[in-house]
């Protein structure tokens, strides 16, 4: 079965440093196979024949035994993935004046969508599903305004993980094309 692993606060900076050649090499060291990943931010592909709760087992395993650093992180099958992007809604993406994002829900993620729906400012537009978050926001250099913007350092905001429209389309596409 193929796999989305999503991790989270990796590479932003000078901080979490790690290598996408070392991660991967480390991920089909510990089994999974056919690993494959997607620019400099824990974006990575692969295949097991396992569940998804051994594979989630399986990394947080690699990743806690090679990095001296909590990693969270998300692991989505290629079906889910794919089924919840198709429900996006019409606004995602649209080509006016917003911000388009993804937030994967990660393995921990406790339930906050009826929170961020109480706390949406009149620029924020959300849909939830059972994995993914879509939020547009309208970019008129109010970014700040935005609850998005307001998230920081919250509970909600550690049990995410943040892709543009941009790379979940171009992840979207990467497991289109896996075959396996």
């Amino acid at each position: 079965m193929d796999y989305l692993l999503i991790l989270r606060g990796i590479n932003g900076g000078s901080y979490h440093q790690i290598k996408m050649a070392t991660l991967r090499a480390l991920l089909t060291a510990g089994g999974l196979v056919n690993v494959t990943s997607y620019a400099n931010s824990g974006n990575l592909c692969f295949t097991s024949d396992q569940s998804q709760p051994a594979c989630e087992q399986q990394i947080a395993t690699i990743l806690g035994t090679n990095f001296d650093f909590p990693i969270n992180f998300g692991v989505f099958t290629k079906t889910t993935f794919l089924t919840e992007l198709k429900q996006a809604p019409a606004w995602w993406g649209s080509p006016d004046n917003r911000q388009h994002m993804c937030l994967f829900k990660l393995k921990n993620y406790a339930e906050h969508d009826g929170w961020l729906r109480d706390h949406l400012t009149p620029i924020d537009q959300v849909a939830t599903t059972p994995h993914l978050i879509f939020w547009s926001v309208v970019a008129s250099g109010n970014f700040q305004h935005s609850w998005y913007g307001q998230v920081w350092g919250t509970a909600f905001y550690a049990q995410t993980s943040t892709r543009s429209y941009r790379t979940t389309r171009r992840l979207w596409q990467l497991l289109q094309e896996r075959t396996t």
